[in-house]
């Protein structure tokens, strides 16, 4: 048998593994005078200050960061990232950022809403700036009253006023007209914290999650003999296309069953119908595709192959016992554990 059909026949029962948890983001930030990053994960869950600026005075230098980003759905329904920022009170103040995770953000994008605050602003990030309980205010007060962000003539590639042309690494990923430096207020001499806040959800996709699918699951045996069967010529059409084929001999036999899956049962719906499998002694080709997948186990991208076997609904009749080449494997003892407990129904 190939080594696609025994992969076939592992995968009846085997589930996706290595799901991914989290989405990194990448990030360049500058800031007149200095900044610090924050990814508030919500629920009650404490604001992590992800990255401090590095500079000082010299925003001339733009930074870059990085960081993950927990793509659940129910986290992203809570999650923002911040970028805190502070002058010196005398001259004009600003701030650029792009971040770039699934999807890409940018002051000027829309997606970030500003607070100026009442807090006063003093050091540099690396050694002040706001402290813990100044950030959870802070971020607080930027999700109840966050505002549109001002927006400060020409743009950041093409030259901004006191800042003039700056180039940020991750500008391909922008529309440059748009990128715009950006303050919490027309005001821009205000000795104060101005946060900038997005939704983790403009950054990040949410991860798909495993889903159940109604219908019967299958176990799925090799077959020896079975020799009877002419070889048969047929018409088949599915999703991928239609094909004149040449059926050969039977190589699986599959059986309906039942499941326990995170102490649920899945019962046999109809324990008549069983499939037997045939492989294709002539076939067309068929067109690669990108697919994603779900089911019970765990979502997955995949790509289809070749007609491997074509599947048809058949009868069982068991004859005289065959003692088997090998014995088969005991149960495993978490599995008998699992039987013994009151299940749920689906």
């Amino acid at each position: 048998m190939s080594i696609l059909k025994k992969t076939l026949i592992s995968m009846c029962l085997m589930s996706a593994s290595g799901m991914v948890a989290a989405t990194p983001i990448t990030a360049n930030v500058t800031a007149d005078n200095d900044f610090i990053v924050v990814h508030s994960p919500g629920n009650g869950s404490s604001p992590t200050v992800v990255y401090r600026g590095a500079n000082g005075s010299n925003w001339k230098k733009i930074e870059s960061l990085k960081f993950d980003i927990d793509n659940s759905a129910q986290s992203l329904e809570t999650c923002s990232v911040s970028v805190i920022a502070w002058g010196d009170g005398k001259v004009s103040q600003g701030m650029a950022a792009i971040f770039k995770g699934d999807s890409t953000i940018y002051t000027g994008s829309g997606h970030f809403k500003a607070h100026q605050s009442s807090t006063p602003s003093s050091g540099w990030a690396q050694t002040g700036g706001p402290n813990a309980s100044q950030i959870n205010t802070l971020i607080a007060d930027s999700l109840a009253n966050g505002q549109s962000p001002y927006l400060l003539p020409g743009s950041v590639a093409g030259g901004t006023s006191p800042w003039g042309t700056m180039n940020f690494p991750l500008a391909s990923n922008v529309n440059v007209n748009n990128f715009r430096w950006a303050w919490s207020t027309s005001n821009l001499a205000q000795k104060t914290y101005s946060v900038f806040t997005a939704a983790c959800g403009d950054i990040v996709e949410a991860a798909p999650v495993a889903v159940h699918m109604p219908g019967e699951h299958f176990q799925c045996y090799g077959v020896r003999k079975a020799d009877k069967l002419r070889e048969e010529t047929i018409m088949i059409e599915d999703q991928f296309g239609k094909t004149r084929a040449v059926l050969g001999k039977p190589v699986l036999l599959c059986n309906p069953s039942s499941k326990i899956h995170n102490e649920k049962l899945y019962k046999i719906r109809d324990e008549e119908r069983h499939l037997v499998c045939y492989d294709f002694v002539k076939q067309n080709k068929v067109k690669s595709r990108n697919l994603e997948i779900n089911n019970q186990f765990a979502p997955d991208e995949l790509m289809n192959d070749q007609r491997e076997l074509f599947c048809v609904p058949s009868s069982k009749k068991h004859l005289d016992p065959i003692k088997p080449n090998k014995p088969g494997k005991p149960i495993p003892r978490e599995m008998q554990r699992a039987e013994m407990k009151p299940l749920k129904q689906r």
